[in-house]
């Protein structure tokens, strides 16, 4: 089959507010009222080209990530076709909604099977497979769930073929979370049932394949059934999709796109008695980098057999489509560096995602390249016509694209499981000014012994050059640390500090120690000790691809952003916000902060002591997005020993709640902070239980106790 793709003309119309993030394509205009049903699909896109006998519905499975949702395809009602579940968390409380869509074609509403409470499960923290584990011929869902302390969970979400019911767990074991990288559910099993498979990544480019079989409401101890060996398979640089792909009977099969070198390669894994064996079936011959990529498996011939359908976009947000074809020994029918078949801004310019399923209903597997908008999530339909595409674009506005976690930055093809830097760092006068300040996410300024402050800069979206100077950690870091799943990179600490930190890390796992003994530092002439101890970005990259578990992704909790610095100052829980231009922290003699908002740029100048404050690897001043302040108990204690100078340590309390402030363009609202779990990020909520959102850039978090006033004019 010549695989192309068949543009239709766009249809002008307005988004609109869907109860599921349904990927719907639908057209209205000015003069349509709004109880007018927007006309189907296919009216869009046109008539495909009937067959002479109806085919069976295709049942097709995909799990595919979509801004902060999670979008997966399946036979959840059990009828022999495909539906689309949308699992969202839209109050940010850690709730999870599941709507349900019997088909993409046309615009039937979507269905609620599933409204937990708050606090019930993290999405970020949780990776989805399709499969049917009761065997009761409906489709479930099943989440592998981070733990904590390198253990995890599998939790069922049965399918009643109206609703998902939560099972509870049926497997918990030691399995370090992230470097369980996927997940996929299959008939891969001697019985014909399904089980799941879970990809994982050992040092040294190694894949293994470890495969949980469902027996009465649980899963048997997991074994490994595949075993790449070192130096072979990257799985941060590789994709997988099941399905029949070499043989239209028997067991599922699994295929990864993977990198090889600058090429992607396709591998096959096929089930038997010892686990699953390996065969290549292509590889390109032109540059290819699948980090980028997504992939997903579709019978678009209906043929009996899956194709693989790749997505590649590029960062003005065309992407390329390439399709593998079963019946074509998988390679593609158009070159892989092929013009791009979506038009730039269709998709987010970042990794792309897929999901399939028969939309049309009519025997062959369709393919929706997704990117998520407000709303709603924006679609590119791509329907099979058994020889190729016809492609009905949404021309809906407002693309929510992902964005950096700490920052709300585009996130474009950086990954925001790259793990944070928190760079302890001195504040004392003869270590201003700071090196690499400008580049951070966040800035966290406490208070330490002497009521003098400390700074902990946060990188994770920007690289500084040199980053300076470094001291010592203190028992308060272990507060913040967890949220960010951050490299602590300090130097020094008084012994209950450090014993208190290496406990966290080597138990917790939370985040990675990399104390001066990976030499990552080094000292500079220009300052006298002990604040000239210096690093840079390169040395301390390096020190943490040494450390325990420091190259795994990280699980970095998001704050909460506006999607655009220059939209409504009113907007995001500033409704009932007054002006203020100018904000005093009021630190002690030699360490006072003073704010200047600038409205031209939307920034805040900082000052400290008088002296604006600048990056001196740069010469950059600091412009910040947002001040948040935080109150809350502050207290001195002997508990951790006394500092060098004979003085008590700090202490603070930063879960629960407290009062606070956030400053941002230009204004100030009062707020009320929460925080349920240190491995959490903090809410702000106005007294009418709003939620304060964020501007996207630089933000700059002070720690002070509640009893103190934050003057601000």
């Amino acid at each position: 089959m010549a695989w192309l793709l068949r543009t239709r003309a766009a249809v002008a119309r307005r988004p609109q507010r869907l109860a599921l993030l349904a990927v719907v394509l639908v057209a209205c205009s000015a003069g349509v009222p709004a109880a007018v049903s927007p006309p189907p699909l296919q009216t869009l896109i046109g008539a495909v080209t009937p067959t002479p006998t109806p085919r069976p519905l295709v049942k097709a499975r995909s799990v595919t990530r979509v801004g902060s949702a999670v979008v997966a395809s399946g036979d959840f009602r059990g009828t022999g076709g495909t539906q689309v579940a949308v699992v969202e968390d839209p109050a940010g409380d850690l709730g999870v909604r599941i709507s349900v869509r019997d088909t993409l074609a046309g615009a039937a509403p979507a269905a609620l099977w599933l409204q937990s409470g708050p606090n019930f499960l993290a999405l970020n923290r949780a990776k989805l497979a399709v499969a049917d584990v009761d065997a009761d011929g409906k489709d479930d869902l099943v989440a592998l769930y981070d733990s904590g302390a390198n253990t995890s969970r599998l939790f069922v979400l049965r399918s009643t073929g109206s609703a998902f019911a939560f099972a509870g767990p049926w497997w918990s074991g030691d399995l370090t979370w992230s470097r369980a990288r996927d997940i996929v559910g299959g008939r891969f099993s001697a019985d014909g049932h399904d089980s799941l498979l879970v990809a994982y990544q050992d040092d040294g480019a190694r894949m293994r394949v470890l495969s949980f079989v469902p027996s009465g409401g649980a899963f048997l101890t997991p074994t490994t059934v595949y075993d790449s060996g070192t130096d072979q398979i990257d799985l941060a640089k590789t994709r997988l999709a099941v399905g029949h792909f070499t043989r239209a009977t028997g067991g599922d099969q699994l295929v990864a796109l993977t990198q090889a070198k600058t090429h992607a390669k396709l591998a096959l894994f096929d089930p038997g008695a010892g686990g699953l064996t390996r065969s290549d079936l292509y590889e390109s011959d032109v540059d290819y980098d699948v980090s980028r990529a997504a992939i997903a498996a579709a019978d678009l011939g209906a043929n009996g057999l899956q194709d693989v359908v790749a997505l590649y976009p590029a960062a003005d947000g065309s992407a390329r489509v390439a399709v593998f074809e079963a019946a074509a020994s998988f390679r593609p029918a158009t070159p892989l560096v092929a013009a791009p078949t979506l038009p730039p801004g269709a998709l987010c310019g970042g990794p792309g995602a897929l999901v399939v399923g028969d939309w049309d209903r009519d025997g062959r597997a369709d393919v929706a390249a997704l990117a998520p908008a407000l709303g709603s999530v924006r679609a590119q339909l791509l329907t099979s016509t058994g020889s190729g595409f016809t492609l009905a674009a949404s021309t809906d506005e407002g693309l929510l694209c992902p964005t950096w976690p700490l920052s709300g930055m585009p996130l474009g093809f950086g990954d925001a499981t790259k793990r944070p830097l928190y760079v302890k760092t001195d504040n004392n006068p003869s270590a201003r000014p700071h090196y690499g300040i400008s580049k951070a996410d966040m800035v966290f300024e406490l208070l330490v012994e002497g009521l003098t402050t400390r700074l902990a800069a946060v990188y994770q979206s920007q690289q500084p050059d040199v980053i300076g100077s470094v001291r010592s950690v203190r028992m308060t870091d272990r507060h913040v640390l967890p949220s960010l799943d951050a490299a602590l990179v300090y130097s020094g600490g008084g012994p209950e500090e450090l014993m208190a930190i290496n406990y966290d890390a080597s138990v917790g796992r939370r985040y990675v120690d990399l104390s001066p003994n990976y030499g990552w530092g080094y000292r500079v002439g220009f300052r006298v000790g002990p604040y000239n101890f210096f690093t840079t970005y390169a040395a301390v990259q390096q020190a943490l691809a040494a450390a325990p578990d420091g190259d795994q992704p990280a699980i970095v909790a998001p704050w909460r952003f506006l999607p655009t610095a220059t939209g409504d100052a009113m907007s995001g829980g500033f409704g009932a916000s007054v002006p203020a231009s100018t904000i005093t922290i009021p630190y002690r003699a030699l360490f006072g902060v003073r704010y200047d908002y600038d409205p031209a740029t939307r920034t805040y100048a900082r000052y400290q002591d008088g002296v604006r404050e600048r990056d001196a690897a740069n010469g950059q001043v600091i412009a910040a997005r947002n001040i948040v302040v935080i109150q809350t108990e502050v207290h001195f204690t002997t508990a951790f020993g006394l500092d060098p100078a004979g003085n008590p340590k700090l202490e603070e309390v930063l879960t629960g709640a407290g009062k606070g402030v956030v400053f941002r363009n230009g204004r100030r609202q009062d707020v009320t902070w929460s925080r349920a779990d240190v491995v959490d990020s903090f809410t702000f909520t106005t007294a009418s239980g709003e939620i304060v959102r964020l501007s996207p850039g630089q933000t700059w978090v002070h720690v002070v106790p509640s009893d103190w006033s934050i003057p601000s004019q």
